[in-house]
């Protein structure tokens, strides 16, 4: 038998956070005219609007759990972004999930 008399269980708060009602970034928000010219689309969607201070701007860790097609990707890509800019010299492995995204953001 396992013993949970001192188990501390997680609050009952949402664990995720809702997507705000925010107006979408520009891709100009990254102060770097040729980090601008990565993407074919000239503002952030929702979901790498809420998190682009804390991916572009800040070295704290984050999970972002979204649906497929709703710009996680991107959201990689302002957290390696934010590495070149702060700690130049660094290296970054991004590991993608599907043979297909490394193509697409390769080529």
């Amino acid at each position: 038998s396992l013993p949970l008399a001192g188990l501390n269980l997680p609050s009952s708060k949402p664990t995720h956070t809702n997507l705000l009602d925010l107006r979408p970034l520009p891709v100009s928000a990254l102060g770097e005219p040729a980090w601008e010219k990565l993407w074919k689309f000239t503002h952030f969607n929702a979901v790498q609007t809420q998190v682009f201070h804390t991916a572009y701007h800040t070295d704290e860790n984050m999970l972002v759990g979204a649906p497929t097609g709703s710009g996680k990707t991107v959201t990689a890509e302002l957290a390696v972004l934010r590495l070149l800019r702060a700690h130049p010299g660094y290296k970054a492995v991004y590991i993608a999930p599907l043979k297909a995204l490394v193509r697409e953001r390769m080529s």
